[in-house]
Formats: C-alpha cells, sequence, structure tokens
C-alpha cells in the first residue's frame, strides 16, 4: 500500500465549472457521503480489556461490531480501546455466545457528527 499522497503529474485537462451537465452531475450527487464503514447494521457485542498488571484486572464493556472479515474487524466503543491491547470480543448467536480474540491495532474518536453526539471511538482490531 503506497503512502505517498503527493498529486499526479498527469493532467486531467482544464474543468468548466459553468458546464450544464457537469452542474447537473454535481445535483444529482449533492448530498452523498462517503462512508467506510459496512453496509450491515452494528452488533452488539461485549468486549474485554485488561485494565491493569494483574489477571483479575478485566474490564467488560458493550460495544458495536460494525465490520469484521477474515483478518480484521472494527469496532464503535464510547471509550478509547489502548493500542496494542489483546481484546477479547463475545458475540451472541442462536448457539451460543461466539468469541473473539484479536489485537487492537488502530484506533480514533468518530468524525461523523453522531458520533460525536454519542462519543463513539472507533477501533481496528486484528484477529488473532
Amino acid at each position: 500500500m503506497g503512502h505517498n499522497k503527493s498529486r499526479s503529474s498527469v493532467s486531467v485537462g482544464p474543468v468548466d465549472w459553468s458546464d450544464p451537465s457537469l452542474d447537473a452531475l454535481l445535483q444529482k450527487v449533492d448530498g452523498w457521503q462517503l462512508d467506510n464503514r459496512s453496509s450491515q447494521s452494528p452488533q452488539d457485542v461485549q468486549i474485554h480489556v485488561n485494565s491493569g498488571w494483574t489477571a483479575g484486572s478485566v474490564v467488560s464493556k458493550p460495544a458495536q461490531l460494525i465490520s469484521m472479515d477474515e483478518q480484521t474487524m472494527v469496532l464503535a466503543t464510547r471509550f478509547p480501546v489502548p493500542q496494542g491491547e489483546h481484546v477479547r470480543v463475545d458475540t451472541r448467536r442462536a448457539d451460543g455466545v461466539h468469541t473473539v480474540w484479536a489485537w487492537m491495532v488502530e484506533g480514533r474518536e468518530g468524525c461523523r457528527v453522531e458520533d460525536r453526539e454519542h462519543g463513539l471511538f472507533l477501533s481496528k482490531l486484528r484477529i488473532g
């Protein structure tokens, strides 16, 4: 994955912002929001995070599973999960509780208005 975000040296040509067809296109997409979150509804889960040096210092809190694939999951919480933390995520299914262990690799405060209103943090975890 490249991290160089500099502008390309290739020119796409001039843009006529007064072109009626461009204006019509822009009106069609007005109000669209790009969102990298899953199109699935968030699923309520319970996460267990170590809160200290002893084995008995595990904090269990509710969270929402935003998306999950074979290698990663994204959670929404009302608190920041420390980077590098080993986290247990429990989901309720018809056949009982399903547990997944994952490592916290990246986190941030939510950027959306509704994220800020609810004090949400987004956490990306690597499963394993």
